[in-house]
């Protein structure tokens, strides 16, 4: 059970995400859809798990992140990609989740 103090947050002050997501929308209609989660504990962070390494780069792209800040770590025997972008006032963490080309040449 959530503390208390974390319950007095209400919806609204998600209001910040749900509006940055749909400008990013609307500017970038072809942009790959998203597993997106925020939640009231910090309403101006936002998760977004993408299905590929392609998908990455035009978010990448949409949120006019350098290239450098892209990092790729090792997670679980697979790779991961992602990065950090402001949108607005809110904070993206932008991440995809993908088995290295060997295991998939092997498989």
């Amino acid at each position: 059970m959530l503390p208390d103090i974390d319950m007095t947050n209400p919806l609204t002050a998600q209001t910040a995400a749900f509006l940055a997501f749909a400008q990013l929308a609307e500017l970038h209609p072809t942009l790959p859809g998203a597993y997106i989660t925020t939640s009231q504990i910090s309403p101006t962070e936002a998760s977004v798990l993408l299905d590929s390494p392609a998908d990455l780069e035009a978010w990448r792209l949409a949120t006019h992140t350098e290239v450098d800040d892209v990092q790729l770590a090792d997670h679980k025997g697979e790779r991961k990609l992602h990065f950090t972008a402001p949108l607005g006032r809110i904070t993206l963490k932008v991440f995809t989740v993908f088995a290295p080309a060997s295991v998939v040449v092997s498989a």
